[in-house]
Formats: C-alpha cells, structure tokens, sequence
C-alpha cells in the first residue's frame, strides 16, 4: 500500500472580521447615541465619584484623549448581563472607571 504525502498549507493568522453586531447588542449609531444622551444627562461632569483624586465638579471632555475625556460605564457588566440602558450607564472619569472599577474593583448598584 503507498501512502502519499500531502503539504499541508501555511499556517495562516490572518483575522476574520466580524460578521455583524451580536445579538442584543445595539449598532454603532445607537451606542454613540447612548453616549451623547448620557454625557448630557450628567452635564459633562462624573457621576460615580470612586476615585480620591475625583472632585465631580469638572466638566470632562466628550472626545479626545482616553485618559482625558468623558467614559461610558456600564453599572452592571456586559459580561454579566448588563443591559444598554440610561439606567445601567453613567458618566464617569478616567479615574473613576479605569482606577477604580477596573483596576481597585469597587463596584457600585445599579
């Protein structure tokens, strides 16, 4: 019996992209959305308040940079079944968000 030797092709690690939005999740459009009535709703200022540094009486910018403007907080993680609602969502500043809730752990309720 002979046995014949096929060349296996190149590893290839080239990414697919997304097929589209997962189930449940809202688009592009509808998160920036969010976003803008969230910022508005909170006046610009930061409503979780976490960080020692945090006074919530500056006005954080809408755009810019990461460590600078306005961040989109889920209350309740997306992973944990948190919802894309103005309830779940606030208005946070870099300290807040990523000092506090990523890295310190300090969770709030919703």
């Amino acid at each position: 019996m002979t046995q014949f030797s096929v060349p296996m092709p190149p590893y290839s690690s080239i990414r697919r992209g997304s097929r589209g939005r997962r189930r449940g999740q809202p688009s592009k459009k509808e998160k920036h959305a969010l976003k803008v009535a969230v910022y508005e709703r909170a006046g610009g200022l930061c409503e979780l308040k976490l960080h020692k540094d945090c006074s919530g009486a500056r006005v954080l910018p809408f755009e810019g940079d990461v460590f600078e403007r306005a961040h989109m907080v889920h209350l309740k993680s997306k992973g944990s079944g948190g919802a894309w609602t103005m309830e779940n969502l606030r208005n946070g500043c870099p300290a807040c968000h990523l000092g506090s809730m990523h890295t310190e752990g300090k969770k709030l309720e919703c």
